[in-house]
Formats: structure tokens, sequence, C-alpha cells
């Protein structure tokens, strides 16, 4: 019998397996990404729906894994009810309690933004091509927000079914470029109101917003109130530190790596973070 603490060899090869779970998320960021600037990622806690039953996926597996969603037929709802948007507020304000006697490069801070989004179809002079952009103001005062008018293109996906948890979720990679606002008299073609709780920890973002869609159709009731779309999501802030990384551990092959690196260890975290926020919270499914 080992006598008791004493140190165990991880394998008879001394070492850990690489995860296969963050080097796939890994390698699909670097194959989008490698040539990419203005990228955000980003994961949304929702659930996978089955187009064909309107339910949410079925699968004869155990564990979270990453699904074909169109292959499948399925698609991606964000959406959460309000009590279990409550319960991730309370979840993660007992966080932010929980850290506020930490040293400040471990306490999660928050803050509360009000925010209005305006689309519009811009036609760029000279070429004819239009442009989707989204310009984003501050509620109250109604001024651009620094970094507020963007160009925003989806690169790809990342569907993970969890079937023991009562969300699934979505890793999403985008780019968001800079563009100038768009030309006076050009009226948005839809407009959104958010009211965000951004709580902040080293280099994530985990964003609790209410979404309130001005152009939706309301319910035949008009002087009933809209209800609005409950969403959350983690984010990398600093992606360009996150590919600083990436291109210096992997861009001498451009293949996947077989050394656990600084890029794996900050999408680790990542998925680090949705794993244990959809664990931890508390809440009944949706129906």
């Amino acid at each position: 019998m080992e006598e008791p603490g004493a140190l165990m060899a991880r394998s008879i090869f001394g070492v850990d397996p690489l995860d296969d779970f963050a080097v796939l998320v890994a390698d699909c960021i670097w194959e989008h990404c490698r040539n990419l600037s203005d990228i955000e990622i980003e994961a949304k806690i929702g659930l996978l729906i089955d187009r064909n039953t309107n339910e949410r996926l079925r699968l004869p597996v155990y564990t979270e894994t990453v699904v074909d969603a169109k292959q499948l037929g399925l698609r991606f709802e964000s959406n959460m009810t309000m009590e279990q948007h409550r319960c991730f507020n309370q979840l993660l304000n007992h966080v932010v309690a929980f850290t506020a006697s930490m040293p400040p490069e471990e306490r999660v801070t928050y803050r509360h933004q009000r925010e209005v989004d305006y689309f519009y179809d811009e036609r760029i002079p000279g070429s004819g091509n239009v442009v989707h952009l989204r310009v984003t103001r501050d509620a109250v005062t109604e001024q651009i927000k620094p970094g507020g008018v963007v160009a925003k293109k989806r690169i790809a996906d990342i569907n993970v079914y969890a079937p023991n948890r009562p969300f699934d979720y979505r890793i999403s990679i985008n780019t968001e470029t800079p563009m100038p606002p768009p030309r006076e008299g050009n009226e948005p073609t839809f407009v959104r109101e958010k009211d965000r709780l951004s709580y902040t920890h080293q280099n994530i973002n985990v964003d609790l917003t209410q979404v309130l869609l001005p152009n939706r159709v309301r319910a035949p009731d008009l002087s009933q109130p809209r209800e609005p779309v409950h969403e959350l999501e983690v984010e990398i802030r600093n992606t360009v530190d996150l590919m600083q990384h990436a291109h210096y551990y992997r861009g001498q092959n451009n293949s996947a790596t077989q050394d656990w690196t600084p890029f794996e260890d900050m999408i680790m975290i990542l998925l680090n973070n949705v794993r244990l926020l959809i664990r931890y919270v508390r809440c009944k499914p949706r129906d």
C-alpha cells in the first residue's frame, strides 16, 4: 500500500493526455482566426432545438459533446426564462460578494449598462457594396459608445450538447470591424434595447442581458408590456493577446500542437467558466 501523500505518476508516460475538447475548440479558433483581426470569441448559453420536434435535442450520450447542428437539423436558442435569468443574477452577485475581499486581480467586478443598438444597411461609396452596421448608443445620453460602430460578421460556430445540464452552449467566432458612423439621413432597419449586467474576471466577461426588441410584433393586447429576451454570454475580453499566443506556439507548423500551451489554457478558462455557470446555477429547466 502506498504511503499517504505519496506522489502518483500521472500515467505510465508521466504526463496527462491533452484535453481533446479544449484542443478541438482551440484548433477551430486557430483555423478560422489566424489571418483575421478584430476577432470576437464568445459562448452563449441556451438550448439546441431539434427542428423536427421543436424540442431540445436528445442523443444517446452521457457527457457534453460537440455536434454538427446543420447535419442534425438543429437551431440554437439563446433565450432563457425570467426565473433562469434571476438565478444566474443571484449566482453571479454571490461571486462578486465572495471575491470582494480578495486581491484586486482575483475579484469579480460588475457594472450595469443600458444601451440601444441601431442596425443600418450602409452602402460603401464607390463600390456599391452594402455593409450591415451596428451602432451602439448609451440609452441615457444617446451618445455613441467608444468603439460602438462596427460591421459584425459571423465566422464559425461550435455547438455543444450538455445532456446532464439544464443548458447547452454555442461558442461563436465573429469579427467586429470598426466602421465610420452611417451617413446622415440613413434610417435604422432594426432597433434593440439592452439592459446588461457585465461581470468581469481577469480576461473573461460574463454578460447577463435583457434585450427588448421595439420592432417585435406585439401581442394582440397592445397594453401588455413586451417581454424581454434573456441572454447570458461569456466572452474573451482580449482576443489580441489570445491570438498572439496562438501565433507564437502554432505559427511555425500551422498545425495542432502536441503541447499544452497558454493558448489552449486560455480556451480552457473560457470553457471552465461556461461549464461551471451551467453546473452551479439552480433553476428549473425551460419547458
